[in-house]
């Protein structure tokens, strides 16, 4: 009996300094950078002539322009837009600090200073996607070039063994997923045990199978919750609720997981509605018609798009669109 209840002490404890291991860790918040920056003056992009040649060339080339290129300011006064804002929400709540995957810059601090440009692996302008169909490559054949040019410590190894005591919290979508596959694949299994990964169900689909123990099991009924929102931030919004609503944070791998899958369980996806997908100069239009209707404030408008007119309309194009009517009106006078 007495080796028994001994047993059970052991397994208790075992619990307990567990938890309080997860608790006492520091704490890093990792997201994706954004289209959206807040800068002035040029910006450096890929023009055609930059994007000859081999992927290693142009990696170089980008390299190069990059050491040269003056700072604009801190990675994390730089970048706009919702789903930064709610990393360095959730940074700040954990009294964290913050790093951001760049496909411009490999992984850096929330305080670096970096200069003015605009590349993504994402759908957009300044896009690396048409570069990496032409010479048949994957975002993370870019990753290992630009990571092996501006050198080691812009990976997420480096991040991971300069940080060997923390729980570092990933909140990325599937295209910034896709740049980083690869080395999630070559970390260690006690490496991967520190990592909490969330990101779109598309995105889960994209880890590679010996990390994906460490994804999250969000999924779009978390938009039946009061922390709906776009899905370019349906990451960054996951996260929040992991940290803020289950504390998850604090608990254990296995527990952490069960806690995000209880809480999918209690809440259901709502119906989203049809919505018409419309030429560019037909939403223009609406936009036009309806600008002093809600003061020309792009939030409202989007609102208006997709919830009245029930057009279809992604967030990236959505704010292109906006800010070419925006130009328009305004020399207009």
């Amino acid at each position: 009996m007495r080796h028994c209840q001994t047993d059970k002490f052991a397994v208790f404890w075992r619990e307990i300094t567990t938890v309080g291991a997860v608790m006492s860790r520091k704490l890093i918040v990792v997201t994706n950078c954004t289209n959206r920056k807040r800068v002035g003056g040029d910006a450096i992009t890929l023009t055609a002539t930059k994007m000859k040649g081999s992927l290693s060339s142009v990696a170089t080339l980008w390299a190069k322009a990059i050491r040269q290129a003056r700072p604009s300011g801190q990675a994390q006064d730089i970048y706009m837009g919702r789903a930064f804002s709610e990393a360095r929400q959730v940074t700040a709540m954990l009294d964290g600090s913050l790093h951001v995957i760049s496909a411009g810059l490999g992984v850096i601090r929330g305080e670096d200073a970096i200069p003015a440009y605009n590349l993504t692996v994402a759908e957009g302008a300044n896009s690396l996607k048409p570069l990496l169909a032409h010479l048949g490559k994957n975002p993370s054949d870019w990753w290992a070039a630009l990571t092996a040019e501006l050198g080691e410590p812009r990976s997420v190894r480096a991040l991971l063994e300069s940080n060997a005591d923390a729980l570092v919290l990933f909140a990325l979508p599937g295209s910034y997923i896709a740049l980083i596959t690869e080395e999630l694949s070559s970390l260690k299994p006690n490496q991967l045990r520190r990592l909490r990964i969330v990101t779109s169900v598309r995105g889960q689909s994209l880890v590679p199978e010996r990390a994906r123990h460490v994804v999250l099991p969000y999924d779009e009924r978390l938009e039946g919750s009061s922390y709906a929102g776009t899905r370019t931030d349906f990451p960054q919004r996951a996260l929040r609720h992991f940290v803020e609503v289950l504390s998850g944070h604090r608990l254990p791998l296995d527990d952490a997981r069960a806690a995000v899958s209880a809480a999918m369980l209690a809440l259901k996806k709502p119906v989203i509605p049809v919505r018409e997908r419309k030429t560019d100069s037909e939403i223009l239009a609406l936009l036009r018609k309806n600008w002093r209707r809600f003061d020309g404030t792009s939030s409202r408008l989007l609102r208006y798009l997709r919830d009245e007119a029930l057009v279809a309309c992604e967030q990236s194009r959505f704010r292109a669109l906006w800010s070419h009517l925006q130009q328009d009106l305004s020399t207009k006078g």
